[in-house]
């Protein structure tokens, strides 16, 4: 109820704002149904504002009285052919809806039906077949010419009425009389010189077309030359890794006191072998020194390492 009493207050505004000596606002039902009178062509005339229970997620209904032949009216008198209304959502302003209709009728005063027509004997019999049949015929009234309605085609003034006729009536007059227009013209040009930019622009590209493949290729072989090198590079350094591992001062030093001690027991063997007498002197010298030497060497060699560890440390 709030909205509507929102939507109903900005139409009394707008309405009593604009027209304060010719516009009145009467409310028949609160929230419900309104009556605005005013004054159009000499008449005194009255639009009734009837508010769906929806409203304003339902369109207003606006009826004219009296019967009048207009263009946004239908035979029941309601208003359906308005902008405002046609249009007409929850964000409308109903006053300015009411106000437009009111100023179409003042700016185009509506012939009531049955009332005979001042213009023309033709819109006479027009709104007294109207009255006896109880329908109304829409009258379109051309309107006023203002400067404000000047044709965007001047040209069009210097012609006569058969000249006029002969456009209407052959395609081919009417494009030639198009093309020759001044804007017509100057897009004309603006196409052809765009067209030109561009096959000049597919010119250039195309001259370039030898230069990129010729690129294209060189880029190949060079990226064919990097994978075979990035395969090589990690070839080589599984390598690494391998006698890395291999060849590492911890590596060698384990591999030395395996040594000694294989030597240190292969000496207790030999000299066992020589005490229980199963070899000569001299075979037992020549082994038993050679196996010797080697824990020896080896002994010193890892010696050697621990004390380069702790002086490092």
């Amino acid at each position: 109820m709030f909205m509507k009493t929102l939507h109903i207050s900005s139409a009394k505004l707008h309405t009593e704002t604009c027209h304060p000596a010719a516009t009145f606002v009467t409310e028949i039902q609160e929230d419900v149904e309104y009556r605005v009178e005013f004054s159009a062509g000499g008449h005194g005339m009255a639009i009734q504002v009837s508010l769906p229970p929806e409203f304003p997620l339902e369109k207003p209904v606006l009826k004219v009285s009296p019967q009048i032949d207009h263009p946004w009216v239908n035979e029941q008198c309601e208003i359906i052919s308005a902008p405002g209304l046609m249009n007409f959502t929850i964000h409308s302003d109903l006053g300015r809806v009411v106000q437009a209709v009111i100023r179409e009728f003042e700016r185009r005063p509506p012939h009531l039906v049955g009332e005979p027509a001042e213009s023309s004997s033709a819109t006479s019999h027009k709104g007294q077949e109207a009255c006896s049949s109880g329908r109304t015929s829409p009258v379109h009234v051309m309107p006023e010419f203002t400067p404000q309605q000047v044709p965007s085609f001047p040209e069009l003034l210097d012609l006569s009425t058969t000249q006029l006729q002969q456009l209407i009536q052959s395609e081919d007059r009417l494009d030639e009389f198009i093309n020759r227009l001044p804007p017509m013209q100057r897009l004309n040009n603006t196409v052809d010189d765009m067209i030109t930019k561009n096959e000049e622009l597919a010119k250039e590209n195309l001259s370039k077309h030898p230069q990129l493949q010729k690129l294209d290729h060189s880029i190949r072989k060079k990226l064919d030359a990097l994978s075979v090198v990035r395969n090589s590079y990690e070839s080589l350094t599984q390598e690494y890794q391998r006698l890395s591992g291999k060849y590492a001062p911890g590596s060698i030093k384990e591999s030395l006191r395996l040594a000694v001690l294989r030597a240190d027991e292969e000496s207790e063997r030999i000299a066992e072998q020589f005490l229980g007498g199963k070899m000569s002197v001299d075979q037992f010298v020549s082994k038993y020194l050679k196996k010797r030497t080697v824990s020896g060497q080896g002994a010193m060699f890892t010696l050697r390492c621990v004390c380069n560890e702790f002086k490092f440390w």
